[in-house]
């Protein structure tokens, strides 16, 4: 295993200096902040590479914005076909498209992005996830969905904010489940409680008593449509009055997406964590499940390395998610919304 220390004055600097140096597999070790500033050792395991030096990117490879991200103050910069070619392209149904679409449009000025960002504070709802939870964080889901490399990226945060953490899992059955988070717990210097039966994790919770950190549980994937699993699932939730939180991958169908979001909100989910953004480019699923009457959008994850944490979500970062097309993908989306 490669180590090494890195010191910045903030730590979103120190952060910038380990994904350059050890790219994005590294695993924080250690964090400790000062009157000089912070200082962060990482860790690269053994037979990773780290990135290679970066080259400038050619003008296909180079992402083009959909708006203009300074326009002049209270100067529109969109039309109703920039709108309409957004909504077309990432499939959104009808009804909250038009919903969605007149609250852009009755925003004043501005960029297509800030337009965006203004019509999602009411259209849909946000809850970040915070230090202050005192009830132990369940992370529920499909499989696949990615609860425990989000499990990984919460202790990584909690550690770096030098709270300390007890990681739990129930995905006992599957030896794969336990090996990742095992991995990337040994990484960080932190054991993994394991718990067979929501007698167990009774047990295992109750043991801390003086616990006073983050407890995290991940949980193995769940069918939201098979009745059995939900109902094994709700008792280890009711057991320890854990807060699930859903962890949905970005890029399902958005009808799927919202009856998965309302499954889980009977379950007692109030937030999800969309995972596997960098794997989508349609987000309409994230927009119909956190509407009003399902869940709240605590956090985004648009990559599988713990090193790239998890992102709180604001209607901004979804905003310039959803407006921001790749090169090409502009004219096309105009060139449908007129046939529409």
């Amino acid at each position: 295993m490669r180590l090494k220390t890195f010191h910045a004055k903030t730590m979103s600097a120190v952060m910038d200096q380990v994904r350059a140096e050890l790219g994005p597999d590294a695993i924080i070790i250690q964090s400790e902040t000062s009157k000089s500033g912070v200082r962060v050792t990482a860790a690269l395991e053994a037979g990773a590479t780290p990135p290679p030096p970066k080259k400038a990117p050619t003008p296909e490879q180079t992402p083009l914005a959909y708006e203009v991200d300074h326009p002049t103050p209270k100067t529109r910069e969109f039309d109703n076909g920039d709108i309409s070619a957004v909504l077309n392209h990432h499939g959104l149904p009808f009804d909250t498209a038009s919903h969605l679409a007149e609250a852009v449009r009755a925003v004043g000025g501005g960029s297509l992005s800030e337009a965006f960002s203004s019509a999602l504070e009411t259209a849909i709802k946000f809850s970040p996830l915070t230090d202050a939870t005192s009830r132990p964080v369940m992370l529920v889901g499909p499989p696949g969905a990615g609860k425990t490399i989000c499990a990984a990226k919460l202790t990584a945060d909690a550690l770096l904010h030098e709270r300390p953490v007890h990681l739990i899992s129930t995905d006992t059955v599957k030896a794969a489940g336990i090996q990742q988070l095992d991995h990337f717990a040994q990484l960080m210097k932190q054991t993994v409680s394991t718990a067979d039966t929501p007698n167990e994790l009774d047990a295992v919770i109750r043991a801390k008593t003086d616990f006073m950190g983050l407890t995290i549980i991940d949980t193995p994937g769940t069918n939201p449509f098979n009745m059995d699993e939900l109902k094994e699932l709700l008792k280890f939730i009711q057991k320890v009055d854990a807060e699930p939180v859903l962890v949905m991958p970005a890029g399902l169908d958005a009808l799927d997406a919202q009856e998965i979001a309302g499954i889980f909100a009977r379950m007692g989910c109030q937030r999800f964590i969309a995972t596997r953004l960098d794997a989508a480019r349609r987000y309409a699923s994230m927009i119909m499940a956190a509407r009003p009457g399902y869940l709240a959008l605590a956090a985004i994850s648009r990559s599988p390395y713990v090193a790239e944490g998890l992102e709180t979500a604001s209607p901004l970062t979804i905003s310039r998610l959803l407006t921001a097309l790749p090169r090409g993908k502009k004219a096309e989306a105009k060139m449908d919304s007129k046939h529409d």
